[in-house]
């Protein structure tokens, strides 16, 4: 009796670069250096930004995790911040104006 191996080999395809992919209006940084596949990256965004929508308690996000997933995709996918505004607290808040 014959025993026969099978061996597979599974080809992944690299995230794209963060430092590529950022660009100047996204308002986000990261401090990590190693991007391979499964690993978490945090992005921050910068002073007077946060990422939309909210979280549903109401406090702004700044930090947003993504994985480097082994199809080559950032998930969840990338966005950039957005500045705080006045009007932005209007509409989540429902805050009227006391004239």
């Amino acid at each position: 009796m014959f025993e026969r191996t099978i061996n597979f080999v599974i080809f992944r395809i690299a995230c794209p670069a963060l430092n590529n992919t950022r660009k100047q209006t996204s308002n986000w940084h990261f401090d990590t250096q190693a991007v391979g596949h499964n690993t978490n990256v945090t992005l921050t965004c910068a002073a007077g930004y946060w990422w939309q929508p909210p979280s549903l308690s109401g406090h702004p996000n700044t930090t947003n995790t993504v994985n480097c997933g082994s199809d080559g995709n950032w998930t969840p996918a990338l966005k950039d911040c957005v500045p705080i505004s006045m009007n932005i607290l209007r509409e989540l808040f429902d805050i009227v104006s006391c004239s």
